[in-house]
């Protein structure tokens, strides 16, 4: 099968977490409806990886992102609603399948771009201080 790709870069995460917790009745597995079953004095929590995404070819090296074949960003005066034929993804969709131009507009007016990242609310997010004494974990 043909598959094409529409739309921006992915971000490249290949690999695979759960987040665990001291909640044996959920094989210790977080569930924020579960919050309130965790024991209260839990004191860890640990989110292994196990396993890397790979695709029917077996390439798993996914870490660049994809990149689109159908190049197409989000614009926020324009993001249309799922399943509308205008939608511009949809529309593009449609356009490559069937041949013929999109009903819905597909020109970019106000690009997405991203504006914050994971680490943007954790206080001290890659960075590393020294300090005096030294922290010995």
């Amino acid at each position: 099968m043909d598959i094409v790709q529409i739309g921006e870069t992915t971000r490249g995460k290949n690999e695979f977490s759960v987040t665990m917790v001291d909640d044996r009745d959920n094989n210790y597995i977080y569930s924020a409806e579960r919050t309130s079953k965790i024991k209260s004095n839990n004191k860890w929590a640990i989110q292994p990886l196990l396993g890397r995404n790979e695709n029917a070819e077996g390439f798993s090296n996914f870490t660049s992102g994809l990149f689109p074949d159908e190049p197409l960003q989000e614009d926020v005066t324009n993001m249309g609603v799922l399943g509308d034929l205008e939608e511009p993804y949809l529309a593009k969709a449609i356009e490559l399948i069937t041949g013929s131009s999109a009903k819905g507009d597909q020109k970019v007016v106000l690009p997405i771009e991203t504006m914050t990242s994971s680490k943007m609310f954790t206080p001290l997010k890659d960075n590393m201080y020294v300090t005096d004494p030294p922290i010995i974990w």
